[in-house]
């Protein structure tokens, strides 16, 4: 690999881990999810600079070429952050769902109260 791709593959995985940085200490994105790109970070700067291994992993499964071993491994991992995210996406609709039947009784409690309040004050 050239000296300037690497030196520009660098440069990207350090602006994304200060992005990624960036968005925690704003508090617009959870530690958790940052440790999944972080961790990105890490391996693909790894193989930025181990592409004989990379070359050695290839051949162990039959892949020609690294490219095609590399999308392969990027597909698999877009298809795990869907499959984490949908796991999100259903616990926080089932948190919505439970918070939404809390509010619900609390109002109808708050409702029996002040019609008990009204009553005895109409009684009076």
């Amino acid at each position: 690999m050239s000296k300037n791709l690497t030196i520009s593959l660098v440069t990207i995985c350090i602006l994304v881990f200060l992005f990624v940085y960036s968005r925690v200490k704003k508090e617009k994105m959870l530690f958790k999810h940052a440790l999944l790109w972080w961790g990105l970070d890490i391996i693909l700067l790894i193989s930025i600079f181990s592409l004989k291994y990379l070359r050695s992993i290839a051949d162990i499964m039959g892949i020609q070429e690294i490219s095609n071993m590399i999308f392969l491994f990027g597909f698999v991992v877009v298809l795990a952050i869907c499959l984490v995210l949908t796991m999100n996406v259903a616990e926080n609709k089932n948190k919505i769902r439970q918070l939404t039947q809390e509010l619900g009784i609390l109002e109808n409690k708050i409702r029996g109260i002040d019609n008990e309040k009204n009553k005895k004050d109409g009684h009076k």
